[in-house]
């Protein structure tokens, strides 16, 4: 589902064993949810195999009032994967479309991500191993130009590796990549500590610039990219999921998954300048657990007022001398201005009724529109949205 302009879209895809074809098709959906029963064809794929009939991914571009659309057609054996693309306006009227492959790499991409420019240049996201270490390579079509190009985005320091990464394409049509890094020496399964941030534009692909954190932070995951003027910030969270012992047989027998333990630590907000120059780090603290949903523990991001917004769920007692509600979540706002200034938390306890209402905020799920931030807040029966601004 995508919301381009004012309208919000959800694009159905279908395949047709008796056609022998996978269509992509586009349906609106009004303010109350409910979704057209008109179907607006996008495109359609020839397949011979159920098993090998192609996929559709689509993308909202920065200025969100386009949507770009590919569809990569069933690989073939020792040949290129193709792709055909399609760029809709905000009425979803067909404005560009074509076709487009690598030409000399005949492997099958696996497609981890997708993201397009206002222009049209489209970048498609998907991961490569050097052993134990991943790192991202980019496959890029540039509308442009019409020229393809495969990018492996590998750290040149041989003593550093990527740990972990979140990608965005600017409001000048480039692909910024951005995360942590880890000590090669160091690898382990749990709990891997970063040194350091990195960063990768795609308008300068062989330049991979790393920075160093004072000390290794363990368990760091990158959350999200916002852009503000001159400023873009990463915003990461010490984050990680243990699964409890068990009785792996008898969970079998029953049918019944495992369960988990999340931890969501401390937030860290690293600034970089346009030209990914790093400006500061700022670790907001807090500690939380969760067994098996999270969705109240993850952060939002966001732009307010040309700054930073972080929004997120803390401890009622950092805040509030309550020894009886001491335990309970407390949506918290901080806000971070361009040069790393951070004004004082802000907190909701009287706005959102904290001590009464049984609704807890949800920052996994947010949105940002001019100045303004809206996030989903729910209970055992109900969701309900919560704007600030």
């Amino acid at each position: 589902m995508q919301v381009a302009g004012n309208i919000i879209v959800a694009f159905v895809e279908s395949h047709s064993k008796k056609d022998g074809k996978n269509t992509l098709t586009a349906r609106s959906v009004d303010n109350s949810g409910n979704v057209s029963s008109t179907d607006l064809p996008v495109g359609s794929i020839d397949f011979t195999k159920m098993s090998n009939a192609g996929t559709w991914h689509t993308t909202l571009t920065p200025d969100k009032k386009h949507i770009a659309v590919i569809g990569q057609l069933p690989h073939e054996k020792n040949m290129p994967d193709k792709f055909q693309y399609f760029l809709l306006d905000d009425n979803l009227k067909e404005i560009r479309k074509g076709e487009f492959s690598f030409t000399g790499y005949t492997k099958e991409i696996s497609i981890w991500n997708f993201l397009a420019s206002n222009k049209g240049d489209l970048f498609i996201m998907s991961e490569e191993f050097d052993k134990s270490y991943k790192y991202p390579v980019v496959y890029e079509y540039l509308a442009t130009s019409s020229s393809a190009n495969i990018i492996p985005v590998i750290i040149a320091d041989p003593d550093l590796r990527v740990l972990n990464y979140t990608a965005s394409v600017d409001h000048a049509g480039e692909l910024i990549i951005t995360g942590y890094s880890q000590q090669k020496k160091a690898f382990n399964v749990n709990d891997i500590p970063a040194v350091g941030s990195w960063y990768f534009n795609s308008s300068k692909p062989q330049e991979i610039k790393t920075y160093k954190f004072e000390k290794p932070i363990p368990a760091l995951t990158a959350r999200n990219i916002v852009y503000n003027g001159d400023t873009f910030f990463l915003v990461g969270e010490q984050y990680s999921a243990d699964k409890e012992p068990s009785n792996a047989n008898a969970l079998q027998r029953l049918g019944m998954e495992d369960n988990y333990i999340y931890h969501h630590n401390d937030i860290v907000v690293t600034g970089f300048s346009n030209d990914g120059s790093k400006k500061f780090d700022i670790t907001l603290n807090r500690k939380w657990s969760a067994r098996n949903t999270d969705n109240e523990l993850m952060v939002a991001s966001g732009v307010i007022n040309n700054k930073l917004a972080v929004i997120f769920n803390d401890q009622y007692g950092k805040y509030i001398n309550d020894e009886y509600h001491r335990g309970r979540k407390l949506p918290v706002a901080v806000t971070i201005h361009n040069d790393g200034l951070m004004d004082a938390p802000i907190h909701f306890e009287k706005e959102l009724d904290v001590k009464l209402s049984s609704y807890t905020l949800l920052p996994f799920f947010f949105s940002t529109y001019n100045n303004r931030m809206v996030l989903l807040s729910g209970n055992e029966q109900t969701i309900k949205t919560v704007t600030f601004q």
